[in-house]
Formats: C-alpha cells, structure tokens, sequence
C-alpha cells in the first residue's frame, strides 16, 4: 500500500515539473541581445 501512494506522489512532483520546465519563456532564446549603448561614447566633452 506504501508503494502505491510513493508512486502517486512522485508521479506527481514529475508532472509538476515537466509543467515548470516546459513552460513559456519570456524573452526568445533565438533573438539577438539588445544594444543599450553602454560601450560607445557620444558628443564631446
């Protein structure tokens, strides 16, 4: 009987966690990284 319910509960932290590591992202792995123009220097000084 022990090893029925070990079984359910790890069968569900898997679930769970194929759900949060599958999920979706935010920001695109693919896309190219933002320039913020913190290495160019502008105007004079």
């Amino acid at each position: 009987m022990s090893k029925k319910w070990l079984y359910s509960l790890l069968s569900g932290v898997f679930a769970v966690g194929m759900l949060a590591a599958c999920g979706d992202m935010e920001e695109d792995p693919g896309a190219p990284p933002e320039d913020d123009g913190m290495g160019e220097e502008e105007g004079d000084m």
